[in-house]
C-alpha cells in the first residue's frame, strides 16, 4: 500500500511552484518596463541609452536612465522622452517592420490616432491599430525594386557618360595645346606679314604724295604759263592795234586772236597730258622773246602775218628763203612805212623786254613759294629704302601680301576664338567625375500650360510665353553636392525679387526636365531626370533597404 505525502512536503512543492511564478511574472514586468523605456529610439541611437547616466544630444545636460521616458522633459531637445510626448521637440521613431520606418513628432504619441503602420506610437492601449505594414510594405518593395532597377541601368549610363568624358576631355585638351602651338606661329608669320604691309602701304603713300606734289607743280606751271600767255595776248593785243591804226584790216586782227587761242590750247593739252616740263615751259615762255629780238623789220612784219595765217615763223623763214622775190617787194612796201613805224617798233621792243622781265620777276616768287629740286631730291633720298621696296615688289605682289594678311588674320582670328571656346569648357564644373560633361552644349524643354520653360546648363534659363521671353536666371552653379542646379538674377519681377529658379536632380535614364512650379513669386522650383545622379552610393542603399524589407518578410512568414 503506497505511503501518502506529508503534509509538511506538499507545503514545500506549494511555495516553490508559487515563488516560479511570482519570477516568472516579475521577468515579465521587467521586461515590458524596458520595452516601454526604449519604445521609439532609433536603432542607430540605442547605444547612447545603454548606460547609466545619459548625456543630452545637445550637450545641455545629464540625465539618469530611470529618467527616460518618464513623461517629464529634462533635455530641451527631447532626448529623454522619444517615447512620450512631453518634449515638444521630442521624436518618436516608427519601426514599421515589413515597410518603411517613419519618424514623428513626440506629440502625436498616444494621441488616439494610429500614425505608425505598427500602431506602436499608440502603445498605452487607448486605441488598439492593426499592423498594416506588410500590406503596404507589399507595395514598397515593388517600387522599391522598380526604382532599384532604375538605378542599376543609370548608373551603367552614368559610368558611360563619364568615360566618354574622360575621353572627350583628353581629347580637348590636346586640340588646345595644339592650337595653342598654331597660334604662335601663325601670329609671328600674320605680324611678319603686318611689317611687310605697313611698309607697302607707308611706301604708297610717299608715292602717292610725290604723284600729288608733282601734280601741284604741273598745275602750278599752268597758272604760270596761262598769266604769261594773258600777259603775251595782251602785249599782242597792244601790237595788233599799233598795226590796224596804220592801216591793217580787221580780218589779220581776229586771225591773229584765233593763232593765240590755237597757241593756248596746244600748250594747255601739253599740261593735261603730263609732258609739259620745267625746260619746255621756260622754253615756250622765252619764245616770244627770242622771235622779236634780232628781227629785221622785215622779218618782224613776217611775225604779224603768220599770227594772221596762222604759219610758224619757222615756215615764214623757209618760204622767204624759196620766195626771195616775193619778200623784196614786201620789204618795199615796208620801206615806205619804216618812217611811220620804226618809232612804234621801238616802243613795241620796249614794251616786249618789259613783258619779259616782270614774267622772270614772277617765275622768280612763285619758285621761292614751293619747293626746290634740290629739297625734291633730299626728300626722295630719305624715303629711298622704301622706294626701293616698292620698285622691288610690283602690284601683283602687293596685292598677295594683303590678301595673305587678311586671310590668315580671319584664320588667326577663328583659332583664338575656338581656343576660346575650349578654355571655356574645361574649366567649367561637370561634377566629382566628370558625369555632367554632356551638360555643356545641351539644352532642355518643357512646355507647362502656356509657357515654355528652357534651360540651358553653363548659361541661361528662361521662360518663352509667344514672341516674348523673360530670364529666369543665369547659370550660377551646383548646390547641395551637385544635387541641385541654380540659375540666379535672372529678370526682375514687377515690385519684386529678380527671377531664379532651382532645378532638383533625380535619377532617371534619360534627361528629361518636368515639375515647374512657382512656391514663392518670381521663384521657381523644377526637376529634372538624369542618369548623372544615378550614384553608385545611393544604389547600395536601396539594395540594402531592400534586403531588410525581404529580412522582416521571411521572419514574418516564420512566425
Amino acid at each position: 500500500m503506497p505511503r501518502k505525502p506529508r503534509p509538511a512536503q506538499k507545503m514545500k512543492g506549494f511555495y516553490r511552484a508559487l515563488c516560479l511564478i511570482c519570477l516568472g511574472f516579475i521577468t515579465l514586468v521587467r521586461s515590458a518596463e524596458n520595452n516601454i523605456i526604449t519604445i521609439g529610439i532609433p536603432p542607430q541611437d540605442e547605444k547612447l541609452f545603454q548606460s547609466e547616466r545619459i548625456k543630452c544630444k545637445d550637450g545641455s545636460k545629464t540625465f539618469s536612465r530611470e529618467r527616460l521616458n518618464d513623461d517629464f522633459c529634462d533635455c530641451a531637445d527631447g532626448t529623454d522622452e522619444p517615447g512620450t510626448s512631453a518634449c515638444p521637440e521630442g521624436k518618436f521613431y516608427c519601426r514599421n517592420v515589413g515597410h518603411t520606418p517613419l519618424l514623428l513628432f513626440s506629440s502625436r504619441v498616444n494621441d488616439g490616432i494610429c500614425d505608425c503602420c505598427d500602431g506602436s506610437d499608440e502603445y498605452d492601449g487607448k486605441v488598439k491599430c492593426s499592423n498594416t505594414c506588410w500590406e503596404a510594405g507589399r507595395v514598397t518593395r515593388e517600387k522599391l525594386k522598380k526604382k532599384l532597377a532604375t538605378y542599376k541601368e543609370g548608373f551603367e549610363i552614368r559610368r558611360k557618360e563619364i568615360e566618354h568624358a574622360k575621353q572627350m576631355t583628353a581629347k580637348e585638351k590636346v586640340e588646345l595645346a595644339s592650337l595653342k602651338e598654331e597660334e604662335t606661329k601663325l601670329k609671328d608669320l600674320v605680324d611678319k606679314l603686318k611689317v611687310t604691309k605697313e611698309a607697302i602701304e607707308k611706301a604708297e603713300e610717299q608715292e602717292r604724295q610725290k604723284r600729288e606734289n608733282e601734280e601741284q607743280k604741273i598745275k602750278d606751271a599752268e597758272k604760270q604759263a596761262e598769266q604769261k600767255e594773258s600777259l603775251q595776248s595782251t602785249e599782242s593785243s597792244d601790237l595788233d592795234s599799233q598795226h590796224v591804226s596804220q592801216g591793217m584790216p580787221e580780218s589779220s586782227v581776229q586771225d591773229s586772236d584765233d593763232h593765240v587761242e590755237e597757241t593756248q590750247q596746244e600748250i594747255h593739252t601739253e599740261s593735261t597730258n603730263g609732258e609739259i616740263s620745267k625746260d619746255s615751259l621756260e622754253e615756250k615762255e622765252n619764245k616770244g622773246s627770242d622771235e622779236t629780238e634780232g628781227l629785221s623789220r622785215e622779218e618782224l612784219g613776217r611775225l604779224v602775218a603768220s599770227r594772221w595765217t596762222g604759219e610758224e615763223v619757222g615756215q615764214q623763214v623757209k618760204d622767204s628763203t624759196n620766195d626771195h622775190s616775193d619778200q623784196e617787194e614786201h620789204d618795199a612796201k615796208l620801206d615806205t612805212e619804216e618812217s611811220q613805224q620804226h618809232d612804234e617798233y621801238d616802243d613795241y621792243s620796249a614794251e616786249d623786254e618789259e613783258a619779259e622781265n616782270r614774267s622772270e620777276e614772277e617765275e622768280e616768287d612763285d619758285g621761292s613759294e614751293s619747293k626746290t629740286d634740290e629739297e625734291d631730291e633730299e626728300d626722295i633720298e630719305q624715303n629711298e629704302s622704301s622706294q626701293d621696296y616698292l620698285e622691288s615688289m610690283d602690284t601683283p605682289d602687293a596685292a598677295r601680301v594683303r590678301k595673305d594678311y587678311n586671310d590668315l588674320s580671319r584664320k588667326l582670328s577663328k583659332l583664338q576664338s575656338r581656343i576660346s571656346t575650349l578654355e571655356n569648357k574645361l574649366k567649367q564644373d561637370y561634377g566629382n567625375d566628370g558625369e555632367f560633361y554632356s551638360f555643356y552644349d545641351q539644352c532642355f524643354e518643357h512646355k507647362e500650360n502656356k509657357y515654355t520653360y528652357k534651360i540651358c546648363p553653363y548659361k541661361q534659363a528662361s521662360q518663352v510665353e509667344g514672341h516674348s521671353t523673360t530670364s529666369l536666371g543665369r547659370w550660377d552653379g551646383f548646390k547641395d553636392s551637385y544635387k541641385i542646379m541654380e540659375f540666379s538674377n535672372g529678370d526682375r519681377c514687377w515690385n519684386g525679387p529678380d527671377r531664379s529658379l532651382k532645378i532638383r536632380l533625380r535619377c532617371g535614364l534619360k534627361n528629361e526636365f518636368d515639375d515647374v512650379d512657382e512656391p514663392s513669386r518670381c521663384e521657381y522650383v523644377a526637376s529634372l531626370l538624369t542618369p548623372a545622379v544615378c550614384r553608385q552610393e545611393r544604389l547600395q542603399e536601396l539594395q540594402k533597404r531592400l534586403d531588410s524589407l525581404n529580412q522582416d518578410i521571411q521572419s514574418h512568414d516564420e512566425l
